[in-house]
């Protein structure tokens, strides 16, 4: 199973790619100019990172990544940048005045797929200045913070599941089991 990584720069990428070796699958970089066809072909599942962009006035420097939200046929996993992009490109609510840095405690309202196996509360690495303030029709909040009211959500019925914190970064609890139960989707 080969997981495509898209590449915004953000300060951990490096981290998810690591991460997606240590638990035994195949991964690689690809650039937000890929066109969606080639995604398609390349890649089991996709993994859509952080940057340095806030949605939606940065939009434009994400290239092709809402179609590889709205159009991959696998499962897709957002990560900060990502998940408010996935919130973005499904109709969810973005905003400000929630940042988020280092240390979060996060909230488990429902365990789900990318949550089984975690407790009811740990702590998350965050670094954020928008974040998911109501999430798209169709999707779950499965965890919350203080701050933030959608830490995490998801779709299964299309496999989509986005996460404000960082699950690769060795601060986060449980991220490696994060990790791990979304790679498992890949098969």
């Amino acid at each position: 199973m080969v997981v495509g990584i898209l590449d915004f720069r953000g300060q951990y990428n490096h981290l998810i790619l690591r991460r997606v070796i240590e638990l035994g699958f195949q991964g690689s970089f690809l650039g937000p100019i890929e066109p969606i066809s080639r995604v398609k072909q390349s890649f089991d599942c996709l993994i859509i990172s952080g940057g340095p962009w806030n949605i939606p006035e940065d939009l434009p420097k994400t290239g092709n990544a809402i179609d590889y939200i709205l159009e991959f046929p696998g499962p897709v996993l957002g990560i900060c940048l990502g998940h408010q992009l996935m919130a973005h490109a499904y109709g969810g609510e973005l905003g400000r005045g929630n940042p988020e840095f280092g240390g979060v405690r996060i909230y488990v309202d429902r365990e789900d797929t990318i949550l089984r196996g975690v407790s009811r509360e740990f702590t998350a690495w965050e670094s954020h200045n928008i974040s998911v303030v109501k999430q798209p029709r169709g999707f779950d909040v499965v965890a919350h913070s203080d701050n933030v009211p959608v830490e995490a959500m998801v779709n299964e019925g299309i496999s989509r599941f986005g996460v404000q914190f960082h699950p690769e970064v060795k601060h986060t609890e449980y991220g490696i089991v994060i990790m791990r139960n979304f790679l498992n989707l890949c098969h």
